[in-house]
């Protein structure tokens, strides 16, 4: 091997170690970029033609090349921040995003909505989840995320659910008085309704025992609430019967609908049902619902399906990816479930800057799935994934890039003295 190739030889590692002190300083420079992977140099020998070669002869190396730089796909730190669209992703995946560039993937799940409503990041690639229909029921189909800001209209009451017990230890008394019935009622609680334009009415429900094992009971609310009432006066909405048996358990009931004419509702009739339990002769056990015993008047149940009409006022995103909204009538309404894409070989990628990622033949096609499947990492909400980059040992990287350039120019150096010594030979 000659002194030229020599110096050769030694040019091939300035360049090497220049491009790996390139690695270093952008994985440096990117340690407090949100959800980073950083990169790292992988060097390759060269080796020198030997005609000898095949006969036995020596090989000598020609010195080295950066091969490819590998992007680690270790998993960064997951930081707190209390801002609802902010996302990681613990564990394996990538989030799903549309572009100009097409599709793309990010570990940067630092989201937000646009004035139009989409969820996009902070460069404009919107965020791909399965969709899910206006009424809150998943479709399958993926798509843009965005948000509704439209009312979610009212619904109105279509049953009320109210278990209690009635205290078997009451006296059977005389028929309800309709005109006061606070005053002969054994028992008194209330509920509300809404109709069908989203009005809250307040309906008071009285239960008077009539017989040794049954109760009469009545759905009241005042004159002005239904149409053609009087106000002050209690107009009766429904009305019905409570059978038990010797067990204090519900045996059956009867109900007949009076007045649901709300003043100020769309619909003339609202159909209204009172569930009162699990009658034993509808093949339930009597205990799950209203019941007999000799124990304190007292509701457990009181639940009705109605609502009023409201707006978006909030996002909640669960580990599952999730996005449901909450809104100001106190529903809860699923908007869609982010998409997750999971590769075979991540770190060959290509990246694409802002954080984005393209697929290549060497990474594998996108397995695009939902959160917390088929080796999916879960989802972290108001948090975001920090940079991978260990800032100690990048230095120390920099460190032995920074001798292996200098310990290259050292090389050329020693390999110029030696030059020179020869062409001081021909002039002695």
């Amino acid at each position: 091997m000659g002194v030229v190739s020599t110096m050769s030889t030694a040019i091939s590692g300035l360049e090497a170690n220049g491009e790996m002190l390139s690695v270093i300083s952008d994985n440096i420079v990117n340690a407090n970029t949100t959800a980073f992977k950083g990169s790292r140099a992988e060097f390759n020998a060269i080796l020198m033609e030997d005609k000898l070669n095949s006969a036995g002869g020596n090989q000598i190396g020609s010195g080295s090349r950066v091969a490819a730089i590998t992007s680690l796909f270790t998993q960064g730190s997951i930081t707190r921040t209390n801002r609802a669209t902010d996302m990681a992703i613990n564990g394996q995946g990538m989030f799903v995003l549309k572009s100009d560039r097409g599709t793309t993937f990010t570990r940067d799940g630092s989201f937000r909505f646009d004035k139009d409503g989409w969820m996009t990041t902070f460069g404009g690639a919107r965020v791909q989840a399965y969709q899910a229909t206006p009424e809150g029921k998943m479709s399958g189909k993926m798509g843009d995320i965005r948000l509704s800001y439209t009312a979610i209209p009212a619904k109105p009451t279509n049953k009320v659910t109210l278990h209690a017990n009635l205290d078997a230890r009451m006296a059977v008394g005389a028929p309800l008085n309709l005109e006061r019935p606070e005053d002969s009622a054994h028992y008194t609680t209330a509920t509300q309704v809404f109709d069908s334009v989203g009005n809250a009415h307040p309906v008071s429900m009285y239960f008077n025992r009539i017989a040794e094992n049954q109760w009469e009971w009545y759905a009241m609310t005042d004159g002005s609430d239904v149409v053609n009432g009087t106000k002050g006066t209690p107009a009766a909405v429904a009305r019905g019967t409570l059978d038990f048996d010797q067990l204090g358990r519900l045996q059956g009931s009867t109900q007949e609908t009076l007045n649901t004419s709300f003043a100020g509702g769309a619909v003339p009739e609202q159909a209204m049902i009172f569930d009162f339990g699990d009658p034993i002769n509808d093949l339930g056990t009597g205990q799950k619902g209203t019941t007999m015993y000799g124990a304190t008047n007292g509701v457990f149940r009181n639940i009705q399906d109605g609502f009023t009409a409201g707006h978006l006022a909030d996002t909640i995103v669960d580990g599952d990816g999730m996005i449901t909204g909450v809104y100001s009538n106190g529903e809860n309404r699923v908007l869609g479930q982010l998409a997750v894409a999971r590769f075979d070989a991540p770190e060959r990628l290509t990246k694409t800057g802002e954080n984005m990622f393209l697929e290549t033949p060497g990474s594998g096609q996108a397995e695009i799935g939902k959160a917390k499947t088929n080796g999916r990492g879960a989802i972290a909400t108001r948090a975001l994934e920090a940079s991978n980059i260990d800032l100690a040992n990048e230095f120390v990287e920099m460190i032995k890039a920074q001798r292996g350039f200098q310990a290259s120019a050292k090389s050329i150096s020693t390999a110029n003295d030696m030059l020179e010594e020869i062409i001081n030979l021909r002039r002695s």
